[in-house]
């Protein structure tokens, strides 16, 4: 089998990076690990070796290079594992729109509470327009959870 590279920034403050890292854990690819710290010097440099994009997460499998967290998961679910998107297509169309809107979208909410899975701080960047984005992201999990995923332990 062809080997899997995953380059990624530090999992602790680089959502887009731990999202295909999680995908492939759970499914159980063995892959190679490449952690490019972000925010230093010659941090772009790096990345640039591994993709023109710059940025990461960034999956090499054999002379394939797909950047781009979502471009990612769909490539494992084309190559890999069918079931990391669910089979039924509303479900699917759902659960892509869902991953996009995540993905791409809640800005007040990145902005005033940026991700740090070591830190606990309750309330801090809480404001309105935060309020609207958790409001939206609570609603989409609910929603999702019942309809697509009361049978299991995921949203879909």
């Amino acid at each position: 089998m062809t080997k899997l590279t995953l380059i990624i920034g530090n999992k602790n403050y680089s959502s887009w990076s731990l999202r295909p890292w999680l995908v492939m854990k759970k499914i159980g690819l063995d892959f190679e690990e490449i952690r490019i710290p972000l925010y230093q010097p010659n941090s772009k440099q790096q990345l640039l070796q591994h993709s023109p994009a710059g940025k990461v997460p960034i999956l090499h499998h054999g002379e394939i290079t797909v950047w781009e967290s979502l471009a990612i998961c769909e490539y494992l679910a084309e190559n890999f594992d069918s079931n990391i998107l669910p089979q039924e297509s509303t479900a699917r169309a759902i659960a892509r729109s869902v991953s996009s809107e995540m993905h791409a979208g809640f800005l007040n909410l990145r902005s005033s509470m940026p991700m740090n899975c070591r830190a606990r701080l309750p309330g801090k960047g809480m404001n309105p327009q935060v309020a609207v984005d958790i409001a939206r992201i609570t609603f989409i999990w609910r929603d999702c959870r019942q309809k697509f995923g009361f049978e299991g332990d995921f949203l879909f």
